[in-house]
């Protein structure tokens, strides 16, 4: 890939949210490159500064998802930095064991009960893993991160990473990553 900028920085996954500035990459629509993410990432070793998604990962299998991180960890330089957003498995769960059905009713998904709450939730929109904490820790350090800090939505220490996420919050796991 010809990308060349001071401070590359890639938002996987972007769908319609193109973020002027990044090198934007999906399957389809209006991005800088259509990619398979499934697949090797286009870039060379230690090329990019930052990398961006937010709701991607749980549209892969488990396995495709630790690829994912990996990748990002094989283009990341050295303090390069991967912020990460997804669903919370525990939180659907509380959601599912409160009766707290309407929790996502500002996104237009209203489900009838409980129980149609917790399986659309794992199911709908393709979802294909959901993560909790542990978990997404420990697929970050199984693939070589070391430093990974849990932070708040649209905030970072690093003014690339602030004011990215722009689903509305529901207690997603949000976690920065450095290489």
């Amino acid at each position: 890939m010809g990308y060349q900028e001071d401070r590359m920085k890639l938002h996987l996954g972007c769908g319609d949210n193109y973020i002027v500035g990044w090198v934007n990459v999906d399957l389809a629509g209006e991005v800088d490159l259509h990619s398979d993410l499934r697949k090797p990432l286009p870039f060379l070793d230690q090329s990019v500064d930052f990398v961006f998604n937010e709701h991607l990962i749980e549209h892969l299998t488990y396995d495709d998802g630790l690829n994912l991180i990996r990748e990002c960890f094989r283009v990341l330089k050295p303090e390069g930095v991967f912020r990460i957003s997804t669903p919370d498995l525990d939180f659907l769960i509380e959601c599912y064991q409160r009766n707290r059905i309407g929790e996502y009713a500002d996104m237009g998904w209203n489900p009838e009960t409980s129980c149609k709450f917790i399986n659309e939730g794992m199911k709908l929109w393709g979802h294909q893993f959901i993560y909790n904490f542990k978990e997404l820790i420990a697929s970050l350090v199984k693939t070589g991160f070391s430093a990974i800090e849990i932070k708040d939505w649209r905030v970072s220490t690093h003014k690339e990473l602030e004011n990215l996420e722009r689903r509305p919050y529901h207690q997603e796991i949000i976690l920065e990553a450095t290489k």
